[in-house]
């Protein structure tokens, strides 16, 4: 699952991995369609239940959120497994990938009640934001962006948030989670699953508010 769930991130340069989504058509495409975002909704709520899920400083998420405003969320590609589980029947759009991989995460998010955004920050990207400013505009839902995706460096943030708080308006809540015990995976953003009963944290940061006249310079520095 951790695998499917990367796989879009970097299936629109190098291709379907394994090919498994190839024909959009077949047999096995629909099967994984119907049955993988379900598995990954049920594993979710089954793991992350089980957490004894600790929060630091969530005025700084709740205070938008009692008084039904949006925001726009931004995290780190390493933590992007609870996500969803967290931001679940929030109304919110995501960026997932344009490729063929993207539609079973586009499927998954869905399941969770997060819509999505198409594209990426190397193949569509900028028709991808413009999409996910336009949803926010139009309906005044939220947002979320993994900042250092989609395929880092990790932890070093772009600039795609701070455009898109320009846009809309929206201000931008960081947050960040840690779990003990956890599993690790060996790729570049070195994901981590929680283990089942494990003690988790999840910090929020102070709101970040960008000018809707911030130049160059200006969103440089809230990038840093």
């Amino acid at each position: 699952l951790p695998h499917s769930y990367r796989a879009a991130e970097s299936a629109s340069s190098r291709g379907s991995p394994m090919g498994v989504l190839r024909d959009k058509n077949s047999l096995r495409t629909r099967l994984l369609l119907w049955s993988v975002p379900k598995l990954f909704f049920a594993c979710s709520h089954l793991l992350f239940r089980s957490c004894r899920i600790t929060y630091l400083d969530k005025q700084h998420e709740d205070q938008f959120l009692r008084r039904g405003e949006p925001i726009c969320f931004a995290a780190f590609h390493q933590g992007m497994i609870y996500l969803p589980y967290h931001f679940r029947d929030r109304d919110g759009v995501i960026m997932v990938s344009a490729s063929r991989d993207g539609d079973l995460i586009a499927h998954t998010m869905g399941m969770f009640g997060l819509r999505s955004a198409r594209g990426s920050s190397r193949h569509g990207g900028d028709d991808a934001l413009q999409a996910m400013i336009a949803e926010v505009n139009a309906s005044r839902c939220s947002a979320g962006l993994i900042v250092d995706g989609p395929r880092g460096p990790a932890g070093i943030a772009k600039r795609g948030v701070i455009l898109l708080a320009r846009a809309t308006g929206l201000p931008i809540v960081p947050g960040n989670w840690w779990a003990t015990p956890h599993v690790e995976f060996g790729s570049w953003d070195r994901t981590i699953v929680p283990r089942p009963f494990a003690r988790m944290v999840f910090a929020f940061e102070p709101a970040m508010h960008v000018p809707p006249d911030a130049d160059d310079d200006a969103v440089e520095a809230l990038r840093l």
